[in-house]
């Protein structure tokens, strides 16, 4: 059976065109936040966190659901492992959230899992990835063809769902192939460079988009001087052109 499509569905704006609030229960509390995304429940699955310079929180016993973070800027201490700007860890539903502090201030991407449908993970109770450069790059391949010059690197992948979150570098002069979707929700913030995902919005440094699961996109992807993003699924990701 064919899925249902839509169309015109994806949200893309500047994050700093959001004001910081206090993000209230959230991890790791007592800290302004950005919200990216909410579920339909209002529940936050991402977010831009801000820590304040000598802010600490305790380590929690098991953690409801898996949350992931990667440092956008400053430093973090997390347990006892520090990570700097391009860090990343992900700590699975039910493990032990360490404690985080930082002595002159962060800011974050923080991803957070539903904790309605959380489930308790195999994988590793905690992943830290000092800096995203230690992950090996590969080329990826989208329909048996080599996209030469764009470098992947995933983060972390869920063993049980197969929802990742992944690095993409992306070359100058790209031209992407046409309309396409996912049957999951996808996530993009621009971190370097420059990324239109159609003629009317050009991502850069900050910038956020959502692709919801069966939304039709990409009408015209293209990048002038190359881009470097973060990118976010929530369960397997494949790509499916429309033509």
């Amino acid at each position: 059976m064919n899925p249902t499509l839509s169309h015109n569905l994806s949200r893309c704006f500047p994050s700093a065109d959001i004001p910081w609030h206090d993000l209230g229960d959230e991890w790791p509390g007592a800290c302004d936040g950005k919200v990216l995304r909410a579920l339909d429940d209002g529940s936050v699955r991402s977010a831009i966190v801000r820590l304040h310079a000598g802010q600490a929180s305790v380590a929690v016993d098991a953690a409801p659901a898996t949350v992931q973070g990667f440092v956008l800027s400053g430093s973090i201490v997390l347990g006892e492992k520090a990570l700097n700007e391009g860090g990343f860890f992900v700590v699975p539903t039910g493990a032990p959230l360490p404690s985080v502090a930082t002595e002159s201030g962060a800011e974050l991407v923080v991803i957070f899992d539903d904790p309605k449908t959380a489930k308790a993970s195999t994988a590793e109770p905690v992943v830290l990835v000092s800096a995203y450069d230690d992950v090996d790059p590969i080329v990826p391949v989208i329909d048996g063809v080599r996209l030469e010059g764009f470098a992947r690197r995933v983060l972390w992948e869920n063993p049980e769902t197969g929802a990742d979150t992944r690095l993409l570098t992306v070359p100058g002069g790209f031209e992407g192939k046409g309309p396409n979707w996912h049957p999951v929700h996808e996530e993009i913030f621009c971190l370097e460079g420059d990324i239109g995902p159609d003629d009317t919005r050009l991502m850069v440094p900050g910038t956020y988009l959502h692709n919801p699961a069966y939304g039709v996109h990409g009408y015209h992807e293209h990048s002038k001087g190359g881009a470097t993003i973060l990118e976010w699924h929530d369960g397997l990701w494949e790509i499916n052109f429309t033509s």
